[in-house]
């Protein structure tokens, strides 16, 4: 009797998943902001105040999480989706309790400074304690695919999920830029821990990410700039 409800109730879980992501991905955001505010109060009032931003950032974690339909271990997946983000989050949220500056991108990019800056950012006591509760994350998560409880319906990975997976992939932009055109969004941060606050955690790394800075001059090379301190130190001869 105890098994044939447990089979009921994961049978709703899955029936219903999409809703249950949606759920999922709105209470990874508040809780990202929680920790990323440091303060309960201020989290709530972004999700209220700014609640369609919030909504815009659940909707970032939301379609990440649809990569779980494309593997059995769907239980896994959501796990690692969900502790990758909120990762993030608390890392963010322990940079700006010691800076100004929000984690963007391009800290990933300084990972090797990072025992260099352990004098500014934590002890040694903490560093030790940090390495071993991210090690014993991975090793759960590591454990939860190897040894979880695998999808036993049929996944369709390739009609079905993947098909789902790329229309969502296309969607994001869309979404995107319709969020960016009626100024729920903004391209440009002119303060970026402001920015941080204003539009949250989700967006405003994954902007980082997705925007890194200007793009290569297409006739950039060794030989134009070597042209142009020529032809500079030509004027500035004739000007002398």
């Amino acid at each position: 009797m105890l098994k044939q409800h447990k089979k009921e109730i994961i049978a709703f879980l899955n029936r219903y998943s999409v809703l249950f992501h949606a759920l999922l991905a709105c209470s990874i955001c508040f809780v990202i902001e929680w920790v990323s505010r440091h303060s309960f109060v201020e989290a709530c009032a972004f999700m209220v105040d700014r609640n369609l931003v919030f909504l815009y950032n659940a909707f970032l974690v939301w379609a990440s999480l649809m990569l779980v339909y494309i593997v059995k271990r769907r239980l896994a997946a959501r796990v690692f989706i969900s502790v990758f983000w909120l990762f993030l989050g608390v890392v963010n949220g322990i940079i700006l309790a010691n800076r100004v500056s929000p984690f963007g991108w391009t800290d990933l990019t300084m990972v090797g400074d990072l025992l260099t800056m352990k004098s500014s950012y934590f002890t040694d006591w903490q560093a030790v304690i940090a390495i071993v509760l991210v090690a014993a994350m991975c090793l759960g998560l590591v454990v939860l695919w190897l040894r979880g409880p695998k999808y036993q319906g049929k996944t369709h990975r390739v009609s079905g999920a993947f098909l789902a997976v790329i229309i969502i992939a296309l969607i994001v932009p869309g979404v995107t830029d319709a969020a960016k055109s009626s100024n729920v969004l903004t391209e440009y941060f002119s303060n970026l821990a402001q920015g941080y606050k204003d539009y949250g955690f989700v967006y405003s790394f994954t902007s980082s990410a997705l925007d890194t800075g200007m793009s290569e001059p297409e006739e950039y090379s060794e030989e134009t700039i070597a042209e142009i301190l020529e032809k500079t130190a030509e004027n500035y001869q004739k000007n002398d």
